[in-house]
């Protein structure tokens, strides 16, 4: 009795202490309701005295903004309290909950899925099985979504710790800020003090609630995070039951279709044997029936397959789907350590590629649209079937059409009935085969487009922090004591001796392969021996001008190519044996994959030393210069001995996926590597040696010097990355390094080879114009008559500098896409910088609120290299757009300077601004120091200003041009230079006068040559009294047409002006071509004249005065009379 009372009383005592948790959680959410409610009272109280409140309009308004955050407050303090409520009240039923989890978990559930096979009926058809196969993949479907769900409150729960402690400092910072007691301003109203009040009341509410539910998160973090885990363990056990129940069910429908088909073809079978002696026609419908019939059984098979396939990439999906999310996970909570580094190398090689899930989804999208077609061809044939005698009767009447029977035979249209009938029962068969089979691709297209959204994701999430990440730890005493371990795994003999027994053992299964190599290296080999002498001979065709072709320089190449090859074939060959012997993931698979990896290497280091050796490709047809080639002859061998062997064992090491290998060898190999590279480099780069072009002074270069010290600093980065355990993120800079060698080589071939072609070209048409000019001077000489020498559209200087500029393009634009191709899966990883803030500066939300925006390592970069940029494209680019375009177009200088002018004012103004704009500046924030500057400075510096408006203005009005010759004042001459802010004007005494713009629009212009050059000029003639104005006339304008540069169209005018004081006064004006002929023209005349004035006795008249003497003083009378006497 006491056990029984006992047993009662514990399941009581359960329940009543569970109830008093409750209460205890759900009571101070009650006392909480209440208060919140007398704060809203209080706030509507507030609102209403606000309206009937007597203040101005802005108090009025800063009240009601007040009232209104408060009461933003309070709601968002009820809602956290809400939480806070279904915090606790989870955290007392956790317990039960995890019961009752163990308890699914302790399930068999391989005895669950045989009590559920069980109880399905033996003989149940296919559609109850199709039925429950569905019911089952929607249970599994919500499973999968449940486990998302578990899993990202997993996640966040792993990652909420430490962003929960930050925010509990900062809620109670700012706590402490708000207890400070309120004090009401000077001269404030009563009701503005109330609003002001609630507000911090209802912010104190809020965050004084924000704290208990972080502080109760913080608490129970642990628990939550242990029912996360449960759940997803126990959601997982279900989810493997329910995939093993459509396992079982596809299984079973796959092996009752198969049995059902089979007996069905059996009796097609049987049928058309028994209707192979009969009439044709049956014979032809029998045998139609079981060709209907196989493909059933076909369809069936593919169905079962493509359900399996819908099965694995539901599986694969939902497993990058939780790589995903994990990696997310140990980013937030892990951070950038060793182990973190280490997994998601892992799962960046274990990832599938993006290039064959494409694949994939293009066959499954082609099987789609095969069986489309199949779904409404079968439609045509049903419906050509619904009248079975119409159809026997079209049926006979083609065959008799045909000319395989002469009359009709009844006997066999009544047997072709039932055939004609069993053919539709066998499509209707295919049609729902068709339609699963239509629905299962189309479930396996989404499920592939999905996971490859998440495989893509994912990819871009690992690029972005794999570089940043260490793989491993860094170099210390652990890892000296792992070295010796880690080399004799590199030399392990066992791997060497099991390799060459399976090639041994492949060479006598299939002997051909290898055969066919070794003839291929021999005959490569062969050719080598042959290459040098072919090569010299080559050349000397190259020194002799009339020998001389393209044709040379192709065979040239083609000999280099053949003797750079032996090598790298023989490692391709190799490389390829090797995989075909081993399976993937053994190290003959693996050995043959680092040998196919030093193919392209290998080739750029021997097609170099083969290009660079005397009278070879560079010398005779490049003309590289000796520098040069003496340096890459002495430097490449020694460099490619010593790196490629190391690229190889960290290549190995990398395709091994061996922690031990990558921590050792390809550690050793990478910071050897580097360190080679880095002397190799910094000794080529020095001035006189590899830097040094034929016929161009580079010298002080600023590009090399800055390579020399970049690119060896670069590799001893990298070297010290793989020190500090970043061996991953250096093996991938170092391999994309020896790619971008192999990419300069590439580029520096084509471009020799170019040059080649153009300096051929403009040596063909130099001799063509020589041999022209001879032509001409023979012929000449022959007819003793001179011959104008031929024209030339362009000159050869003008076809040279066009050449150099366009191979300089194209050689900026292939290095261009070259690198960019090689450095693209390392230019995601950049993107990290954006992550790291260095400062911040305050910006406008959407909403019109304040809000702080970081300003990112990354924006710093752009926006130094968009200054940098501006720099150069302010120097350069105008320039380039003037040589490349405007020079080709019919655009005069001036025009020309003012597109380029104010394209580079443009390129100023916008880089400017966009890189101020990435170090946090806006233009909201610059609009108001560039109206105060523009304001300062237009008073300060206006005649500054003034004269470059004016600028602008002449250089799109253009009311002169360079060339001109313009008076300005008292100022003449002919313009030389226009610039922005001053013009240049040389005088006639070749003095250089810089005239400010501004004179040229307030003051009076004139232009001689804008329009027309010809110009009049005026001689001005006085003669005495007495002579006859005709002969005058007549004389002046014999004068006048005596000169060959007056003009005769307009014909010169003499007028007889005016009677002057001592003169008769005569003008003559005359017209001439250029300005230059003006002085030379007044000069002749002037003298003309004088000399047919003189001839003709006529007198140039001069000023004369007549003095009539009235009175004399006495002295001087005097005098005069004696002198009479």
């Amino acid at each position: 009795m006491l056990s029984k009372s006992r047993r009662f009383y514990k399941p009581v005592c359960f329940v009543f202490l569970f109830c008093v948790l409750v209460l205890l959680y759900l009571w101070p959410g009650d006392a909480y309701s209440k208060s919140q409610s007398s704060a809203f009272k209080a706030i509507e109280a507030a609102r209403a005295a606000t309206v009937r409140g007597k203040m101005d309009e802005t108090q009025r308004q800063a009240a009601m903004d007040h009232l209104d955050a408060a009461q933003a407050d309070e709601r968002e303090a009820g809602i956290l309290q809400e939480s806070l409520v279904k915090l606790r009240a989870e955290t007392a039923d956790q317990p039960a909950r995890m019961e009752r989890l163990n308890k699914d978990l302790a399930v068999n559930r391989e005895r669950e899925l045989l009590e559920w096979s069980r109880r399905i009926p033996a003989d149940a058809d296919g559609e109850t099985l199709e039925q429950l196969l569905e019911q089952e993949r929607t249970i599994i479907a919500d499973l999968r979504g449940q486990i998302s769900a578990v899993g990202a409150d997993l996640a966040l729960a792993l990652s909420r710790p430490a962003q929960t402690a930050d925010e509990i400092t900062a809620l109670h910072r700012r706590i402490d800020e708000l207890s400070v007691p309120l004090a009401a301003q000077k001269d404030e109203p009563a009701v503005l003090f109330e609003a002001r009040r609630l507000r911090r009341s209802g912010e104190q509410h809020r965050l004084q609630a924000a704290l208990e539910l972080r502080l109760a998160e913080q608490d129970t973090a642990i628990q939550r995070q242990r029912l996360y885990e449960l759940s997803l363990r126990e959601f997982r056990n279900r989810l493997k039951l329910h995939e093993n129940r459509v396992e079982h069910l596809q299984q079973r429908i796959a092996d009752r279709g198969r049995r059902e088909l089979e007996s069905l073809v059996e009796q097609l079978i049987k049928r058309e044997q028994e209707l192979a002696d009969g009439a044709a026609i049956l014979a032809t419908a029998a045998a139609a029936n079981r060709l209907t019939g196989e493909q059933l059984i076909q369809q069936n098979e593919h169905l079962a397959r493509d359900r399996i396939a819908l099965a694995k990439m539901e599986q694969a999906r939902e497993h990058i789907a939780v790589i995903l999310r994990d990696s997310r996970t140990r980013l937030d909570v892990g951070g950038a350590s060793e182990r973190v580094g280490r997994w998601l190398w892992s799962e960046r090689r274990r990832l599938e590629s993006h290039a064959g899930l494409l694949q994939r989804l293009k066959l499954i999208r082609n099987d789609l649209a095969d069986l489309r077609l199949e779904r409404v061809l079968l439609s045509e044939q049903q419906r050509e079937l619904l009248d079975i005698g119409i159809a026997a009767q079209m049926l006979i009447q083609a065959y008799v059409e045909a000319g395989n029977e002469e009359r009709r035979d009844v006997a066999a249209q009544d047997q072709l009935f039932p055939l004609l009938h069993k053919r539709a029962e066998l499509l209707i068969l295919m049609e729902p085969l068709l339609q699963r089979r239509i629905a299962t691709l189309e479930k396996s297209e989404q499920t592939l487009q999905e996971q490859l959204q998440v495989t893509q994701e994912l990819q871009q999430m690992l690029d972005r922090h794999l570089l940043w990440i260490p793989s491993h730890s860094i170099i210390n005493r652990g890892w000296f004591q792992r070295l010796p371990e880690g080399l004799y795994d590199l030399v392990k003999p066992s791997r060497f001796i099991t390799s060459i027994n399976l090639s041994l053992r492949d060479f006598r299964q299939q002997p051909l392969p290898w055969a066919g190599s070794l003839l291929l290296v021999l005959i490569l080999l062969e050719l080598r021996r042959r290459a040098p002498a072919r090569i010299e001979a080559l050349a000397l065709n190259a020194y002799q001008v009339r020998n001389d072709s393209y044709q040379n320089t192709l065979k040239t190449f083609g000999w280099t190519l053949l003797a750079a090859l032996p090598g790298p074939v023989a490692l391709a060959l190799s490389g390829q044996l090797l995989q075909d012997i081993g399976n993937p993931g053994r190290f003959s698979h693996s050995l043959g994959q680092a040998c196919m990896l030093l193919v392209l290497p290998l080739l750029a280091v021997q097609l170099l030393r083969w290009v660079s050796m005397e009278r070879g490709l560079g010398h005779a047809h490049f003309r590289w210069t000796r520098q040069r080639r003496t340096a890459l002859h002495h430097w490449l061998p020694g460099v490619a001995v010593t790196v490629i062997p190391l690229y190889f064992i960290s290549s190995l090491a990398f395709i091994r996926r061996v922690d031990l290998a990558i921590d050792v060898q390809a550690r050793v190999a990478i910071i050897l590597s580097c360190l080679v590279l880095a002397w190799a480099l910094w000794r080529l780069l020095d001035a006189g040696r590899v830097w040094v072009v034929r016929g161009v002074i580079s010298e002080p270069s600023a590009l090399r010097k800055l390579l020399r010290l970049l690119l060896p600093a670069v590799l001893l980065v990298t070297a010290v990355l793989a020190l500090a355990g970043y061996v991953y993120s250096a093996g991938m800079i170092l391999q994309s390094l020896l790619t971008s060698f192999n990419i300069i080589v590439v580029v520096a071939v084509v471009m020799g080879l170019l040059a080649r072609w153009f300096l051929l070209g403009e040596r063909r048409l130099a001799l063509h114009r020589l041999e022209e000019r001879r032509a001409a001077a023979q012929a000449a000489q022959e007819s003793a008559e001179v011959t104008p020498e031929p024209e030339e559209n362009i000159t050869l200087e003008q076809v040279n500098t066009q050449t150099r500029r366009l191979l300089r393009v194209l050689r900026y634009s292939l290095l261009t896409l070259g690198l960019i191709w090689v450095w693209v899966a390392i230019l995601p990883a950049i993107g990290r910088l954006d992550e790291i803030a260095l400062w911040h500066f305050s910006d406008t939300g959407a909403d019109g609120t304040p809000v702080q925006q970081p300003v990112t390592l990354m924006a710093v970069l752009l926006g130094i290299i968009a200054l940098a940029l501006t720099t150069v494209g302010a120097r350069n680019l105008p320039g380039l757009i003037e040589i490349s375009l405007l020079s080709h177009i019919r655009i005069d200088a001036a025009s020309r300077y003012a597109i380029t002018s104010v394209l580079r004012y443009a390129i100023v103004i916008g880089g400017t601004l966009a890189g101020l704009n990435f170090l946090g500046m806006r233009w909201s924030q610059l609009q108001w120091m560039a109206a105060a500057l523009t304001v300062g400075l237009g008073f300060g510096l206006q005649e500054i200003f003034a004269n470059f408006v004016s600028g602008i203005i002449l250089l799109f009005e253009r009311p002169f041009r360079v060339g001109d010759i313009i008076t300005v004042g008292d100022l003449s001459g002919r313009v030389t230079r226009i610039r922005t802010r001053a013009t240049t004007v040389l005088d006639f005494d070749n003095k250089e006068i810089v005239i400010p713009n501004k004179t040229f629009i307030t003051g009076q212009l004139i232009n001689w040559t804008l329009t027309d050059t010809i110009t009049r000029v005026v001689i001005r003639v006085g003669v005495a009294y007495n002579t006859d104005t005709d002969k005058v006339r007549a004389l002046l304008l014999q004068a006048a047409k005596e000169d060959q540069r007056v003009l005769a169209e307009p014909e010169p005018v003499c007028w007889f002006l005016t009677f002057g004081a001592s003169s008769l006064d005569f003008e003559l004006r005359v017209y001439v071509n250029t300005i230059s002929h003006r002085l030379e023209v007044q000069d002749f005349l002037n003298n003309r004249i004088k000399a047919l004035f003189a001839e003709h006795h006529i007198e140039i008249a001069f000023p004369q005065l007549d003095l009539h003497v009235r009175d004399l003083p006495a002295a001087i009378n005097g005098a005069a009379k004696t002198e009479k006497v």
